[in-house]
């Protein structure tokens, strides 16, 4: 039984100028998400706060919930916006998809499209450590617990007092 070989990729259609790119790469996403807000006591590799000023969690992108986020166009793609670092914004996912393809919207009427929902620090604990398995804390001198080292599972190898979570 033979089978033909796949076919090649068709090349992009140009029509005069190269297609723009319609999402974001890797490094912009990084950059995109380096400059946004940071959340004071938490670490900034895992959580920032989106254009509206609502916590997200890296971990969470693309889904759908209250800490969920997608990288945004400022500018509408459909209105010309480019996919670079300067047209990138995290948004919270319900406030993206109410944003759709409007521009020029304040931070004040893109805070009227978030979840009504603010998390106490010690339930962003807990999502935290449900999610990367610990809390870390910034400029912190002890350091939380993970899930194995509290089942006597794991022993860690940084000897710094563990603390208690809030």
């Amino acid at each position: 039984m033979s089978s033909s070989p796949p076919a090649p990729p068709s090349p992009p259609r140009l029509s005069g100028k190269e297609e723009r790119p319609r999402f974001f790469d890797h490094m912009t996403k990084k950059l995109c998400w380096a400059k946004a807000d940071t959340v004071p006591g938490r670490h900034p590799d895992r959580w920032r706060k989106d254009a509206a000023g609502n916590i997200v969690c890296k971990r969470f992108c693309n889904c759908q919930g209250c800490l969920c986020f997608e990288y945004d166009h400022i500018v509408p793609f459909s209105k010309g916006g480019e996919s670079v670092v300067e047209n990138c914004q995290i948004l919270q996912t319900r406030v993206n998809r109410f944003k759709s393809d409007k521009d020029q919207l304040d931070k004040t009427q893109l805070r009227g499209y978030s979840c009504d929902i603010n998390f106490t620090d010690k339930e962003l604990d807990v999502i935290e450590m449900a999610v990367y398995g610990d809390v870390t804390r910034p400029g912190n001198q002890c350091r939380c617990r993970s899930i194995a080292e509290v089942f006597g599972k794991h022993k860690p190898k940084d000897h710094t007092a563990p603390c208690k979570l809030p």
